[in-house]
């Protein structure tokens, strides 16, 4: 598996991921919610494909033939409490999004090129956190390194924070897991988590 195609279903594996309990806080979610999504079993389904946009000022980017968006549709269950449900549109646009967990929220994604790394001025060349362990086949991926944003939608949620993410691969102890890496920022405070993921199968139908 690699990212030209992320559909299946994973398990966060609590054993090698990071805590994400402080980035909980900071957003603001509930005592009681965030014990519950700290213990129990977190899966996300995803189904990765092309389409359209919904989105009309949607442009594709120069290098792409045809009229067809890179979607990933995400559906995040723990045991306890409801799903939430997030599509992704690589569009590179803002989207707004609103679920019980996080509130009103501007998300965003696209892909980007593995030089970024490299280039101080970029997001990916500034963080090193985000450039690390990823594997060749992540790096080397013909449509770049999956990026993505969400911030708080801060005239309704009275919050301010962004979480930036880069998805991909990653070898622990000579096993490939799927990952993101997380970099988190208030106006106070940083915080960084990676969340490693196993691949248990296809989405069940």
């Amino acid at each position: 598996m690699t990212t030209a195609d992320l559909s299946g279903r994973f398990v966060l594996n609590r054993t090698i991921s990071d805590s994400t309990d402080r980035i909980l806080t900071l957003q603001g979610v509930p005592w009681y919610t965030r014990k519950i999504i700290g213990y129990a079993t977190l899966t996300i389904d995803m189904t990765h494909y092309y389409g359209k946009a919904a989105d009309p000022d949607a442009k594709l980017p120069e290098d792409r033939d045809g009229d067809d968006f890179e979607h990933i549709d995400v559906t995040q269950s723990v045991s306890g409490i409801s799903s939430t449900q997030e599509n992704r549109t690589f569009s590179g646009l803002p989207r707004p999004h609103e679920d019980y967990v996080f509130g009103p929220v501007i998300g965003m994604s696209k892909r980007v090129p593995a030089s970024d790394i490299s280039d101080p001025s970029t997001v990916l060349g500034k963080y090193e956190f985000l450039q690390k362990n990823w594997t060749k086949d992540t790096l080397d991926a013909e449509k770049g390194l999956i990026y993505t944003t969400a911030s708080s939608d801060t005239p309704k949620s009275n919050k301010t924070w962004t979480a930036e993410q880069v998805w991909g691969f990653e070898e622990i102890d000579g096993v490939k897991y799927f990952s993101r890496h997380v970099h988190f920022f208030t106006p106070d405070e940083t915080v960084t988590a990676r969340m490693i993921y196993d691949y248990v199968g296809p989405v069940p139908v």
